[in-house]
């Protein structure tokens, strides 16, 4: 999804809140992710939470 919106991943994190347990992803973007590919992605089946965090110029 990111790649179809020309999105730039700068920095991705991988982590699991214990063995075997739930994974968070933390990517870093280099430009704003529309508020309708995050809407897309709170509707992927897995996906348990979206948080963005916009910084700097749209």
């Amino acid at each position: 999804m990111l790649a179809h919106k020309s999105i730039n991943i700068a920095t991705l994190n991988l982590y699991r809140n214990k063995r075997g347990g739930d994974a968070v992803m933390v990517i870093e973007t280099d430009q704003n992710i529309p508020a309708s590919s995050l809407d897309w992605l709170k509707r992927v089946e897995g996906i348990l939470k979206v948080t963005c965090l916009n910084l700097g110029e749209e």
